[in-house]
């Protein structure tokens, strides 16, 4: 049977409506472009979830509070607010769950929208996790930013000062600060085999920083550094961009590049499956999402096919808000579907 998994534009002109809307209150300005788009004559959620960040920063806490007071618009109801403490992410996700779960009890058809723009990408991924596992028929929402950090006019600047290792010259250009905590969740810890040696697949995006702790930290035997492509032209110097920010730090190592989609999910998929098919007889294999947020969710997919595959999330220091995206572009929508989830067969596969 044919999947046409390919995200699309979200339909703004017709009806929404789902029992279950979940949003963040990020730092970004894109994390209220969703809300902001939605008409209230031509949206219906019966229950809407606003996560929260604590502890509580400027930047996030203006998204929560704008989207608290937007969503009750829109919804005739105040949002149930669920706090996500960033340093606590196990419990993070137990509340999540907990409220996905009391939602659960009080509604009939179980339907939800997810809208990850504001989410890091453990948030993303625990936030469509704990729908999935209640029996929700989930769809993602996500808006693109309108400019992302770093710029195009610092970009040589940034690579000069970074493989001069002056750390203070790069910070003023990164998105984030040093790798803070490398954090394995038990729902996603996989399932390696004794003596097994383990091959790291990174999502290298433009924190070089937060990668060369985790590398250090990590210490796997190989590894398979995916580099993102836009799919819009103007954007693909990026990709340069990311390969010399980590051509140093992955020198001395055993591994593979290989460029793949920032957006597209189905080719996300395909690149996964076509990479872990050449290494699958030798390595154990472990996933850390770094870059676009649709990449994360493709993780997550391929983790629902691949349970033995074990997600690794890190967190930094801190997050430079001004320095990650500037305004709000197209909003995407895709559906995950039962067969998506478990491959084309309709069956796990195992590695």
């Amino acid at each position: 049977m044919h999947l046409d998994t390919k995200i699309r534009e979200y339909p703004f002109a017709n009806k929404s409506s789902a029992s279950l809307l979940i949003c963040c209150g990020g730092f970004e300005s894109r994390s209220r472009a969703f809300a902001r788009k939605l008409r209230k004559n031509n949206c219906a959620f019966q229950e809407v979830l606003l996560l929260r960040y604590l502890p509580a920063q400027e930047e996030n806490e203006k998204s929560y509070d704008w989207l608290k007071a937007r969503l009750t618009s829109l919804s005739g109801k105040v949002p149930r607010t669920v706090n996500f403490e960033t340093g606590k992410p196990q419990q993070g996700f137990l509340q999540i769950k907990n409220a996905v779960e009391k939602v659960s009890e009080d509604i009939g058809v179980k339907t939800a929208v997810v809208d990850i723009t504001g989410m890091s990408h453990l948030v993303a991924i625990c936030a469509v996790h704990s729908c999935l596992i209640l029996g929700f028929r989930t769809k993602i929402a996500y808006t693109e930013a309108k400019e992302y950090f770093p710029l195009k006019r610092v970009s040589r600047k940034l690579i000069r000062a970074w493989r001069e290792h002056d750390y203070p010259a790069a910070n003023e250009f990164l998105q984030s600060a040093a790798l803070k905590s490398v954090d394995i969740l038990p729902e996603f810890q996989g399932n390696f085999r004794p003596g097994r040696p383990v091959c790291l697949m990174i999502f290298a995006g433009y924190e070089p920083n937060r990668m060369e702790g985790l590398v250090n930290i990590y210490a796997p035997g190989a590894l398979i550094v995916l580099y993102g492509k836009s799919p819009y032209r103007r954007l693909l110097w990026r990709t340069r961009l990311s390969r010399e920010l980590h051509q140093e730090l992955f020198g001395g190592w055993l591994y593979r590049p290989v460029d793949i989609s920032t957006l597209d999910i189905d080719k996300i998929l395909r690149t996964l499956e076509r990479e872990v098919g050449i290494i699958k007889d030798r390595y154990d294999v472990a996933i850390t999402p770094h870059c676009s947020k649709m990449q994360a969710i493709a993780t997550y997919i391929f983790w629902r096919r691949h349970p033995e595959v074990q997600i690794v999330f890190t967190s930094p220091v801190r997050f430079h808000p001004k320095r990650y995206s500037r305004g709000s572009g197209k909003t995407f929508l895709h559906d995950l579907r039962s067969q998506e989830l478990l491959g084309r067969a309709a069956t796990k596969s195992t590695l």
